[in-house]
């Protein structure tokens, strides 16, 4: 499912992320085995959450006869024209995260590490209206991933609650991924949905952050909620378009 590439990548991603969530352990003074310990249980709810997503994001690609591959988001220029151009690509969202976790000594996230490079497979989209992948259809498939981390942070829950277990620590380490992830910036999933469609990026980011911030007080009510103001949002960007 995933090429030699991905592995490599996903593993990067992976360390780097459970470095910026484990890097503050809470406690008030360093001890090495406490945070070692933590330092692990950051690291297996890290790649719970990334490899979920990227299958489910594989998957719902497939389902367009088309490829997800993921990436470390990589910056190529700083700035407009030859001069703005950098010799070799720039991690730059690897970069960004641990200098943010190093000055503010872990208190402050910056997750968006990778994104996804979609192509379609040509001789399996014969027949549809349109060969190429689309960006609404690009916007659907990411849109899947950042869905995924809010089903993670149910289900979570409401193991959670069935065995009296704190995941708190792992509902926040999802809602992070997804906050970062859905800035409509350079070739994040953000800026995938965005481009694809408005609609669907009001609704989605509306509808995750708020289902977010609610959810810990009730799964059912946050679901409502967050989906009437998603509806809300939508509708009044829309009469705002169209009159």
């Amino acid at each position: 499912m995933f090429t030699k590439k991905e592995k490599i990548y996903l593993l990067i991603s992976i360390l780097v992320l459970t470095f910026v969530f484990g890097f503050d352990d809470g406690a008030k003074s360093f001890v090495l085995e406490h945070w070692l310990l933590n330092f692990i249980r950051i690291f297996l709810f890290v790649l719970i959450t990334i490899l979920f997503r990227e299958i489910i994001i594989k998957f719902f690609a497939s389902r367009h006869d088309s490829v997800s591959e993921y990436n470390i988001w990589n910056v190529e220029r700083i700035w407009l024209g030859s001069k703005g151009k950098l010799p070799r690509p720039l991690p730059f969202g690897i970069i960004l995260s641990l200098i943010l976790t190093f000055a503010s000594l872990g208190k402050f996230f910056f997750t968006a590490v990778g994104i996804h490079n979609l192509t379609e497979r040509r001789l399996s989209r014969v027949g549809r209206k349109l060969i190429r992948l689309n960006y609404f259809e690009e916007a659907q498939i990411v849109s899947i991933g950042i869905i995924s981390n809010l089903f993670l942070a149910i289900i979570s829950i409401i193991i959670g609650r069935f065995f009296n277990l704190n995941v708190s620590d792992f509902v926040n380490l999802n809602f992070y991924i997804v906050l970062f992830n859905i800035i409509p910036l350079s070739n994040l999933d953000g800026a995938k949905i965005f481009f694809g469609s408005v609609f669907l990026y009001i609704f989605i980011l509306v509808f995750v952050v708020a289902a977010f911030l609610l959810i810990k007080f009730s799964i059912v009510f946050s679901l409502l909620v967050a989906f009437l103001a998603a509806v809300i949002c939508v509708g009044i960007y829309f009469y705002k378009v169209n009159w």
